[in-house]
């Protein structure tokens, strides 16, 4: 592949792996770290919920993002990340109160609310037009591969260190995309303002450009509701292989380890797949795809049921997600990519609070088989909506910045 060839993406995405991985064994670690500990569904869902509301940061974090470099963006705000994870193995190891760790959680997340757009901005920089989507698929299955070993390692580390230190193993992987960062040499085109910055007025812009395309608007409503539905997809994974499946960590690993191998598959096939369907196609296609095996997971509480539809949901996960990530990097123009990127991102994770809210609760109230029912239909919803006829107006993102 081409695309491995480029120093500075592999050196980029090498960093990223290492990354990927120390935070998957950092997801898994968490949830379980909180239901064993408070053996509460709510204090589950808390937990859950702060993951998920620094979405709402993402909508502005975009802005200062396209004001500095992003490499150092990257750097910075993977140092923080390695101090706060450094802070969250110690609160774990001396049992804090669940909030404090809970306060934690939300900064971390918050900060990566930064190194997202940053990173995502930086790709396109470094790889040529016309191996975009190859890119994006390596970067599905690279974070694949780290989820994949995370997760199967993830289980078995839990139940012989204990949850706390895949905390600190979080913070050595942070530790090492520093590192990779520090080696990365990229030439970054910094746009000259016209006139005195202004957060307001740059941030309206980032918007505005966004909604210039209705395709675009269409595809965000979609991904908003998608993401509104899988919001607590996680947390009742965790909560049925605990409960009605009578599984410990490894099992959960098992369970993790099948999504994530599909991830992995999916990511790989993004690139031929997209020389013969169009980016579109995929996506909607991936939405049925996911909606329909989300809904069976629940219908048998055994390992050898879950583990290959959760193989399945993965690769249409990745699917959707390469597809995305690929259109986004062909339509939007540079100098604004932080900015809308940023947007777009907060923007279909907007209502994942409200679905972990919603959710979370159900989960106290429901059982588990009926609540990944529930957690499909909004993804089915978001697969209709892309079926009505829209013409990609796209281009509009380009002549609304020439205008």
């Amino acid at each position: 592949m081409r695309t491995l060839r480029n120093r500075s993406f592999s050196l980029l995405m090498s960093g990223q792996l290492v990354s990927k991985l120390g935070n998957n064994l950092y997801m898994i670690a968490l949830p379980w770290y909180v239901y064993v500990t408070t053996g509460s569904k709510l204090l589950l869902a808390v937990t859950g919920l702060a993951q998920s509301l620094p979405a709402i940061a993402g909508l502005f974090s975009g802005v200062f993002v396209d004001r500095w470099q992003k490499r150092k963006v990257m750097l910075t705000v993977d140092v923080i990340r390695v101090v706060l994870c450094v802070a969250l193995f110690l609160l774990a190891v001396h049992h804090a109160n669940i909030y404090t760790i809970v306060v934690t959680v939300l900064l971390l997340e918050t900060a990566g609310r930064f190194f997202g757009p940053a990173a995502t901005s930086i790709i396109p920089i470094i790889v040529s037009s016309e191996d975009l989507a190859e890119a994006s698929g390596l970067e599905q299955s690279g974070g694949g591969i780290a989820q994949l070993v995370g997760t199967i390692a993830g289980g078995p580390l839990i139940q012989g260190l204990g949850a706390p230190f895949l905390f600190l193993a979080n913070a050595i992987t942070y530790g090492v995309s520093v590192l990779s960062l520090g080696f990365l040499k990229v030439s970054e085109p910094i746009a000259q303002p016209t006139e005195p910055p202004s957060f307001v007025r740059e941030w309206l812009e980032g918007f505005s450009i966004t909604l210039k395309s209705r395709f675009i608007l269409l595809i965000t409503l979609a991904a908003m509701a998608a993401n509104f539905g899988f919001a607590a997809f996680d947390i009742s994974l965790t909560a049925w292989v605990k409960g009605p499946m009578h599984g410990n960590a490894i099992d959960l690993a098992l369970v993790g380890a099948s999504f994530f191998s599909g991830v992995l598959a999916g990511g790989v096939a993004l690139g031929p797949i997209s020389k013969v369907l169009n980016l579109r196609t995929i996506l909607v296609g991936g939405l049925f795809f996911v909606a329909g095996l989300t809904g069976l997971v629940g219908l048998k509480s055994l390992l050898w049921w879950a583990m290959p539809i959760l193989f399945l949901v993965g690769i249409g996960v990745s699917l959707m997600n390469g597809a995305l990530g690929a259109f986004a990097y062909q339509v939007v123009p540079s100098h604004v990519r932080g900015r809308v990127f940023g947007t777009l991102s907060a923007a279909s994770t907007l209502t994942a609070p409200l679905g972990m809210a919603l959710y979370g609760y159900l989960m106290i109230h429901i059982p588990l088989h009926i609540l990944f029912i529930l957690i499909a239909i909004p993804a089915f919803l978001s697969g209709v909506s892309l079926l009505v006829p829209t013409k990609d107006d796209s281009g509009n993102l380009e002549v609304g910045l020439e205008a």
